[in-house]
């Protein structure tokens, strides 16, 4: 299988050492990944290699001292980073896009935040809303917020409050938030997706932004940074988790493989018998056809960003999220199935495939990448010009 460059990169240097890094960190991952499950976190010196590496740099402006590189490359190494531990991918890949998030504020903002680093490992969280009273100077701040994904280790976290009747993001420093260590979940279980909460917070006026002026292809025209991926929506972007699921289920494959000829359940080899290999063909098959989507979907993702449209066209961002969904789903489903056709033994705790499992088919619920049925619909009525109040006749 791929060993997770991107089979449509054509890259630079900056790029090719990035993914060198990456894979270089692969065995490293996989040898830590059972034990991190059980802990719940990611190991704190694990981290700190992957950001020596360089990789959470990889969108960071050139000014700052990172990479200022795009969706391609943010997709190829969490292709790579997938095919060693979807949590590692997962957190790795969240503060990669974040620094995208704090490269919208302002210039001031970013002085301080990336002073003495050119990378910075940031939590976000979507909802619930906390509040946010304005106040001389800026506002003062209470919430609580959970799956902040990466908490752990990070530096700050991005929380959202109502301003105004507008959903902002503020920025905060990492000493700033209480965390509850209340992550007890059956998979994606070394995200360390703890709960932050913050209560009666001040926070300086420059370090909240309305979120859809972060998000939107509209702060564009004000951007500081040169780096094309600045004048790009979020959605540019999204194809980045899809793209770990499509590592994480190679590595089921190639270990699926090595078992049609070492399994020998009742004395038969599983190369032997035909469920076995269709079960396995199905999986192979899939993931060739998802790169190729992937692979497309990206290239279409910056050809609509580079027209200069504050916000892509709704039938073109749903055809975007129905790729993903396409991708994810069925990284879930195939990686099930070799699961399953691996017999009782496939769920040993120690079973990488059996995590791999685990982990795609949390991840096919996440509201961010594949919550089936409510994107589905979305995109669906996106793409057919239906409103939401619409009837059937």
């Amino acid at each position: 299988m791929d060993d997770g460059r991107a089979a449509m990169l054509a890259c630079d240097a900056d790029a090719e050492e990035l993914f060198d890094e990456a894979r270089r960190l692969v065995p490293e991952i996989r040898g830590r990944a059972h034990r991190m499950e059980r802990a719940g976190r990611l190991d704190e010196d694990l981290v700190d290699a992957l950001d020596d590496a360089g990789l959470f740099s990889i969108l960071v402006p050139k000014r700052w001292g990172g990479k200022g590189l795009g969706p391609l490359e943010v997709s190829a190494v969490a292709e790579i980073l997938g095919g060693a531990d979807m949590s590692t991918a997962w957190v790795s890949v969240f503060y990669m896009m974040h620094n995208w998030f704090i490269c919208r504020f302002p210039l001031e903002v970013q002085e301080q935040v990336y002073a003495g680093r050119n990378s910075v490992r940031c939590a976000a969280v979507w909802n619930p809303p906390g509040k946010a009273e304005r106040v001389p100077g800026g506002h003062r701040l209470t919430g609580t917020w959970g799956y902040a994904s990466g908490i752990v280790h990070a530096h700050y976290l991005i929380a959202p409050a109502v301003v105004d009747d507008i959903p902002h993001w503020f920025l905060l420093p990492r000493e700033a938030v209480q965390v509850i260590d209340d992550w007890d979940m059956g998979a994606m279980r070394a995200t360390g997706s703890l709960t932050a909460t913050v209560e009666n917070l001040f926070v300086a006026e420059s370090w909240a932004l309305p979120i859809e002026t972060i998000v939107s292809a509209k702060a564009g025209e004000a951007a500081i940074h040169p780096e094309s991926v600045y004048r790009y929506s979020f959605g540019a972007l999204g194809a980045s988790i899809a793209s770990a699921c499509l590592g994480g289920l190679g590595t089921a494959i190639n270990i699926a493989r090595d078992r049609l000829f070492t399994s020998k359940p009742y004395g038969i080899a599983r190369s032997d018998r035909e469920p076995s290999r269709i079960r396995w063909a199905h999986a192979y098959q899939f993931s060739r056809a998802a790169r190729a989507v992937r692979d497309a979907t990206i290239r279409e993702m910056i050809r609509v960003e580079e027209a200069g449209a504050a916000k892509p066209p709704a039938d073109a961002e749903a055809a975007f999220g129905l790729d993903n969904i396409f991708i994810t789903q069925g990284a879930m489903e195939a990686a099930r199935s070799l699961l399953d056709g691996g017999g009782t033994s496939g769920y040993a705790a120690n079973n990488p495939v059996r995590r791999i499992s685990g982990d795609l088919a949390m991840i096919a619920t996440h509201i961010l990448s594949n919550d089936y049925d409510v994107l589905m619909e979305r995109h669906a009525r996106r793409i057919l010009g239906v409103s939401r109040t619409s009837k059937r006749s």
